[in-house]
Formats: structure tokens, sequence, C-alpha cells
């Protein structure tokens, strides 16, 4: 990764491709105040037991686990006042929260991550609550980024598990993305594919050294969200990193915020979505018949509004409305993924297990989950093997039988 850091170079899709000169520090989390000598930093009730924070340029949020809201945002850009930089010491929300308040202000960003859990550290969107609903908005790359692999390493069991499920979903994105160039056209770009799979493999492989702590491992898994944030600054969108999957996430998390509840961590739901675009795939190259079964507009909307206000759900819809279906032809969308599909399904299928996704499918009921597979396609524009299965009519049938 350290030798594209910074650089421009002409990709073989086509596209000039300009990477951020990133500074990638690894040192102990208390050098921090040092290493950013003026910078503001954010922390949570966790996070800001690791380090000695400077009082008078820092703030921390009197919770665990502060969601990343508009409202939070805007705590922290009127918080930072004129510092010139914004340094978040925690995960992922933490880390969209300094992101998005440095955009906003015109500062700095960098950020000391304290789980290997995410991909958002080196990327350039974030995810932000606007009303309850999630937002992706650009914003900027982080100036430096210190790691310090004793503070990964001891990160809380679920975050871990948390971050082997958010990375291993960039495996059904990547073919969600080759669907889409198949049968709408979009853009694709290999070498963010190229970049991210032999690291891929390695976490497929070392999932129980991850669960158990291993320095190494625990090294590959960062090392691996971060190549995967830069892959998404250098397409400057979150297409190499989140396809359906992300999709069942953001219901499920939504979900739970609309009645007001913390949703479990982001990866956890991801595993969740990995395992229904994995059985979607699995349908799908296998040629498993699933009998036909309209769902219609009407349905949809009576559903989403069993499980968001109104105002929401005419958003998720007229969101809906604006995908353009066209008629999908199964034998030729199955033949382009069947080579990642013999690859990387195997060891997938075992990885879940080992992080235990069951845990996560029965901490819900099979109809609620069953519903979130129907309706995922409805929040966002992307096209993934739901809109496959949607417009083939088997969408409705095969959220009854995932689970």
């Amino acid at each position: 990764m350290k030798d594209i850091l910074g650089k421009t170079f002409e990709c073989s899709c086509g596209k000039t491709h300009e990477v951020p000169d990133i500074e990638i520090l690894e040192t102990s989390i208390r050098e921090a105040p040092d290493v950013f000598s003026d910078a503001f930093f954010i922390a949570d009730l966790n996070t800001a037991s690791l380090v000695d924070l400077p009082g008078k340029r820092s703030f921390v949020f009197n919770e665990r686990r502060p969601l990343a809201t508009m409202e939070n945002v805007e705590k922290i850009v009127k918080a930072s006042g004129d510092f010139p930089e914004i340094v978040s010491i925690g995960s992922g929300s933490l880390t969209d929260i300094a992101r998005y308040a440095a955009y906003l202000s015109g500062k700095r960003f960098s950020c000391v991550p304290t789980a290997p859990s995410v991909d958002a550290y080196t990327s350039t969107v974030a995810p932000i609550l606007v009303n309850g609903v999630k937002k992706t908005f650009m914003a900027i790359p982080p100036r430096r980024i210190l790691l310090d692999i004793e503070v990964l390493r001891n990160a809380p069991m679920d975050l871990l598990r948390a971050g082997v499920g958010d990375i291993v979903a960039k495996i059904p994105a990547r073919m969600d993305w080759i669907l889409s160039h198949i049968v709408t056209g979009e853009y694709i770009c290999d070498f963010v594919w190229d970049d991210m799979k032999d690291l891929l493999k390695e976490i497929l492989l070392k999932s129980k050294d991850i669960l158990n702590r291993e320095r190494s491992a625990i090294k590959t898994l960062i090392e691996a969200h971060l190549v995967s944030g830069i892959n998404m600054v250098i397409m400057g969108n979150s297409r190499p990193a989140s396809g359906a999957e992300h999709m069942v996430s953001h219901l499920i998390e939504m979900f739970h915020e609309e009645k007001e509840e913390m949703p479990p961590f982001h990866g956890l739901t991801v595993m969740i979505g990995v395992f229904v675009s994995m059985k979607a795939y699995e349908a799908l190259v296998e040629k498993k018949e699933i009998p036909l079964e309209e769902y219609s507009i009407e349905e949809r909307r009576k559903e989403l509004l069993e499980l968001f206000e109104e105002r929401k759900v005419e958003e998720f819809l007229k969101t809906y409305a604006g995908k353009k279906l066209p008629k999908i032809e199964a034998d030729i969308v199955r033949e382009p993924m069947e080579s990642i599909y013999k690859e990387f399904f195997p060891h997938l299928k075992r990885t879940l297990e080992t992080i235990d996704v069951n845990s996560m499918i029965n901490s819900y009921s099979k109809d609620f989950l069953s519903k979130v597979v129907r309706l995922a396609n409805t929040i966002r524009d992307r096209f993934t093997v739901l809109d496959v299965f949607d417009e083939m009519k088997i969408l409705k049938n095969f959220s009854k039988i995932v689970f």
C-alpha cells in the first residue's frame, strides 16, 4: 500500500488515479498529543482512557458509543474552534464524525484507530445519520494515521469480529460491481480488486488467529482495512467496498435508530449481509430453482411502513423508483461470477462460521430478516445481486429461504 501513497498513475481501466499522501505511523497511542501537537482531539468514554488527552484541546462524548449523526458533527465543528486539525481517537463512528467536521470547517483531519473494525480510516466518505436516514457524504482523507498494534490487538472481541465481517464484505461487493458492469454498463476498475484480493485471502485463512489476537494477523486485518479505504478514495465512492451486504446492514442499523436503540457494531450487521449475498450468489451460480412470485410496490410500501415512519418510506421509494432494472438473463450474469465464487466462497463460508454469524442471525426474528432482504435494494440506487433477483421475480421467495 505504502508504495502508491501520494502517487498519480494511469490505470488499465483507462482512468488516471490519484492517491492521497497519507503518513502512517506505528507508535504508542500515548504519543498522540505530541504527534498532533496543534490538533483538537475527539474521543468517547471508552477511548479517552487510552491516552492522556490535553483538556483544552479535546472533546470527550459523554457516552461509550456516540453515533455518527449530523448533530454530533455540528458539536465538533463548534467545539474545535480555531484549531487547524481534528483527530479522532476511536473506531468507525468517531472517525466519521471527525472527518466530516474537519471537512465542513476547512480543517485537516487525522485519526488514531482503536480497533481494526472498519475501513473508514483511510476513506474520504463519511456515512452520517441525517434525520434518522443514513447518507454518505464526500469529505477528506486523513493527513496522518497513528497505529498502536497493542491497542488494536486488545480491542473488544465484538470489534474484532466486526473487523473481519466488514473486510470480507469486499468479496460479494466485487461481485455486485461486476454484475452492474455487465447489466448496466457501470464503469469498473480491476486495480482496486487486484490490490485487495491477496489480503482478503490472508484474512480468510487467518480469521481464527485474528480472534486469538495474534499480532501478525491483527496487522494484516488493519492493513486490509486501510487498503480498502484507499481503494474508495481512488474510485471516489464506496463501490469497491460496499454492495448488497451493506444495504442489508444499513437497513438493520436504521431500524434500530428508528426505535432509538443502539445498533450492533457495523461489521456485525455487515456479516449478516455477507451471509445473504453469499446465499444469493450460491443460488445464482449453482442454478438453484427459486419459485417466481411478484413483489408489488404496494407490498414494498406496506412492509417499509412496518419499520419506518412515512417520511423515510417515501424517500426510500423515491430512490427505488429511480432504478431502471433492465431485463436480465441468468446465464449472462452467472458465468463471470464463477471464478470468484469457486476461489473465495468455501473459505468465506468457514470464516463466517468462525466469527459466529449465526449468533447475529439468531438475535433477530426470521420474519424481520426476511423482510430486510426484500427491502434492502429500496434504500440506495446502487445495483446489486438483490436487484437481479428483484427483476427476475425471485427476490420475495429467496428472502423466505435464505435463513
